[in-house]
């Protein structure tokens, strides 16, 4: 039943992250971008891996202990104290990866929005400029 409850909570997450990194890396190779938004990416992803290693730490609150953040490994029973809690070992290394690819998503998250609205902003620009030039040109069906 643990595995259960650690699978309900890893899996939405995880498939999160991918979501948000595959749009990043699809984003980043679908245009010829400048050198700013470039580096921007590349410190974003190295950001991110620096993000995904530290995010695997421990981490504690008045009543859990994480290690592996979304599954508690202890939590603060009132009268005994700390009792640890067990998963299954397939459940601590899924949350393990998972916060690693949470941690690369963290940081890239910022720079794909960014990536996102500049593209967007991109294309209202050129939209714009098209319908500009059509009506400062007479169609041809107009003249007699």
């Amino acid at each position: 039943m643990k595995g259960l409850i650690g699978l309900i909570v890893i899996l939405p997450l995880l498939a999160f992250a991918f979501w948000v990194l595959t749009k990043s890396v699809k984003l980043y190779r679908g245009r010829n971008w400048p050198k700013g938004w470039v580096g921007l990416f590349w410190i974003s992803a190295v950001l991110g891996l620096a993000m995904g290693v530290w995010c695997c730490g421990f981490a504690e609150w008045e009543a859990m202990r994480f290690r592996r953040l979304p599954i508690p490994i202890e939590y603060l029973h009132p009268e005994d104290g700390w009792i640890p809690l067990e998963f299954p070992g397939y459940i601590r290394s899924l949350a393990l990866f998972a916060d690693f690819v949470l941690g690369v998503m963290m940081a890239m998250f910022p720079i794909t929005v960014a990536m996102r609205l500049a593209e967007f902003m991109d294309l209202s620009r050129r939209i714009k400029a098209a319908r500009a030039v059509n009506q400062a040109s007479p169609s041809s069906d107009a003249t007699p």
